[in-house]
């Protein structure tokens, strides 16, 4: 899945996203720009809330959260890796299975442990391939057309 960045700014947020104990505020400006498209390696939806995980611009070694408002959809196609899990709060996550196998995974993650790291660098290289190739679906698609199109 790829996302284009349209905003990077808490301005361009619905109040819904706003949360000054959270840091979401106005004022503050994501590590993002504007006119860059972005892989999406999990999200999660709830409260009407959509939240994409991307490596934004001063991304290290995992995915940070990001509101879907400073977005748009540029390449819907969900990847392989993902698994759908939801929770009896009510929360939608779309991550891959390493991720809902062990509950602390993003934690130890952000806590930059060593096969946490090493596990999402392999997943991030399959599914930056995956982004980057031709949907297979679409070109079978217009092979058939393009067949129909000469025999007509």
């Amino acid at each position: 899945m790829k996302i284009h960045c349209i905003a990077n700014s808490g301005a361009s947020l619905p109040e819904s996203y706003l949360a000054p104990r959270g840091g979401y505020k106005k004022e503050m400006e994501f590590p993002l720009t504007v006119g860059k498209d972005y892989t999406v390696y999990a999200f999660s939806v709830k409260q009407g809330q959509v939240w994409y995980y991307i490596c934004e611009d001063n991304y290290m070694y995992y995915p940070m959260r990001s509101p879907a408002p400073l977005f748009e959809v540029v390449d819907n196609r969900m990847s392989a890796y993902w698994r759908l899990k939801i929770y009896p709060n009510g929360l939608l996550e779309v991550a891959f299975d390493r991720w809902f196998s062990d509950p602390y995974f993003y934690d130890k993650l952000t806590d930059q442990k060593e096969e946490e790291v090493l596990i999402f660098e392999i997943l991030k290289e399959l599914i930056d391939a995956e982004a980057l190739s031709p949907d297979p679906m679409l070109t079978a698609l217009d092979k058939s057309l393009e067949m129909a199109n000469l025999s007509g």
